[in-house]
């Protein structure tokens, strides 16, 4: 038996997919939502239900400190978590996954492979295929000089751990803007550890975003890794590994004939990289500045 935790809030167009899939699952687990405050039929779904289900105030949610809670109320040694719109592409999706964490001693993380929907437009579709290969992959403090900041790189929207291991690093940052999985999966390798890319594990998530929440998005990262630079510091500039991204974005275009999103993704790369730029630069500016500026404004409450 495993856990499995999600955070909700106005989950109602996911929730009764989500838990249709996630009774097809092969292995057994006791599923946990917790849920900010949500005004659709989230919490009547979810009551429907066998399942516990947690309710705290939307300006207490934080993505590590939330999901903190949801370790200390799973009843099992080892712990899932999935976002509302993750939803499980196969009945063996948790299996895979939990086969990965147990398949070595040293893996203290796996995450599986994110798919994306068959809707999605161009751009989040070349990000899902880019960051979610069809490779697995063991990822060590020995591959940091190669892989860099995308050594720790992974997502809590389809991952697993074991609670020992969470523990033992101090478990989830309970004050950061995104990125508890970063930062987690960080200070796992920097101890030794190893965090596991599982691609035969798959969840359809993916998200077409505005030029405006492109820029947002990238604020919030920019302020992410001005918060967690001493734990980021042993790994490669992320500016680095931008600059492979866009290269790796106008080649995917050209090859697949949309050479006519070439000037809108030179766009949102000038929107992205000054979004992050200046939320790297977040401690200079007031907190009205910086909700106005950030994806995720109350958490400048």
């Amino acid at each position: 038996m495993i856990s499995v935790i999600v955070p909700t809030h106005n989950a109602e167009s996911y929730l009764p997919q989500l838990l249709k899939q996630l009774k097809e699952q092969t292995l057994s687990h006791e599923l946990i939502i917790i849920d900010s405050e949500s005004t659709d039929r989230t919490k009547e779904l979810a009551s429907l239900e066998d399942l516990k289900l947690i309710n705290i105030q939307k300006s207490q949610f934080n993505h590590g400190s939330t999901r903190n809670l949801g370790v200390q109320i799973a009843s099992y040694e080892v712990v899932v978590f999935l976002t509302q719109d993750a939803l499980p592409a196969s009945p063996y999706t948790l299996e895979r996954l939990i086969a990965m964490l147990h398949s070595r001693e040293d893996i203290a993380m796996a995450y599986g492979r994110q798919l994306p929907y068959p809707e999605t437009g161009v751009f989040g579709h070349f990000a899902r295929l880019t960051n979610y290969p069809a490779g697995s992959l063991i990822k060590t403090k020995a591959l940091i000089p190669k892989m860099g900041i995308k050594t720790c790189s992974c997502s809590n929207s389809f991952a697993a751990y074991r609670k020992v291991d969470l523990t033992t690093v101090g478990g989830f940052p309970s004050d950061t803007i995104l990125g508890e999985d970063v930062s987690v999966a960080a200070r796992f390798i920097l101890r030794g550890q190893a965090v596991a890319y599982c691609a035969e594990a798959e969840v359809f998530h993916s998200h077409d975003y505005t030029l405006l929440e492109e820029f947002k998005r990238y604020f919030d990262i920019g302020v992410f890794h001005n918060e967690q630079k001493e734990v980021l510091k042993e790994f490669s500039q992320a500016e680095s590994e931008g600059i492979k991204y866009v290269m790796d974005e106008w080649s995917y275009l050209r090859r697949h004939g949309y050479t006519t999103l070439i000037p809108s993704q030179l766009v949102r790369t000038v929107a992205k990289y000054v979004g992050y730029k200046l939320g790297s630069l977040e401690n200079f500016f007031p907190n009205f500045l910086k909700r106005q500026l950030s994806m995720h404004r109350s958490f400048w409450q």
